[in-house]
């Protein structure tokens, strides 16, 4: 029977280590640039984005991974990537406290009425585009591209 070896090192159990890791916001951020820069230069879903950052970021950091709004909040204002929000309307009278693009604290739209007084109609972010009134705007879709230094989307010209 052969001697048990104590000096040797403890075997690792199976699932033990970290599976994932959150990638720093700079990484995210120049890696979005990458993307959005490459051969596609737009992108019709979040997911879709979403799977080609990750792609991307894993080539420096093999175990990254990043959350849709997670993802929302660190590319909102980043030069270079344009975030497109497409929205539907349902009524909904609950007010919101946070903005559901970015996360940020929403702002009371008002209105002067002919009294003299005012009335809230909306509300509206402070750090991203986005505005509700009394029909709820919920996104449904996000589309990202390649910003222009103005901030518009990016278009190649045809045949090139």
């Amino acid at each position: 029977m052969p001697a048990k070896d104590d000096t040797a090192e403890p075997r690792a159990r199976a699932g033990t280590g970290p599976r994932y890791r959150r990638p720093p916001a700079e990484l995210v951020q120049r890696a979005a640039r990458r993307v959005v820069r490459g051969g596609k230069a737009s992108f019709p879903s979040q997911a879709a984005f979403r799977d080609a950052l990750i792609a991307q970021m894993r080539r420096d950091e093999p175990l990254a991974t990043i959350g849709g709004s997670r993802l929302r909040r660190l590319l909102i204002g980043v030069p270079g990537v344009r975030i497109q929000v497409h929205y539907t309307e349902r009524h909904d009278l609950r007010a919101l406290a946070r903005c559901p693009v970015c996360g940020a604290e929403l702002q009371p739209i008002h209105n002067r009425t002919l009294t003299g007084g005012t009335v809230t109609i909306g509300q509206k972010c402070r750090r991203c585009e986005y505005w509700t009134h009394s029909a709820r705007r919920v996104p449904v879709r996000y589309t990202f591209s390649q910003a222009g230094i103005d901030g518009r989307s990016f278009r190649r010209p045809s045949g090139a």
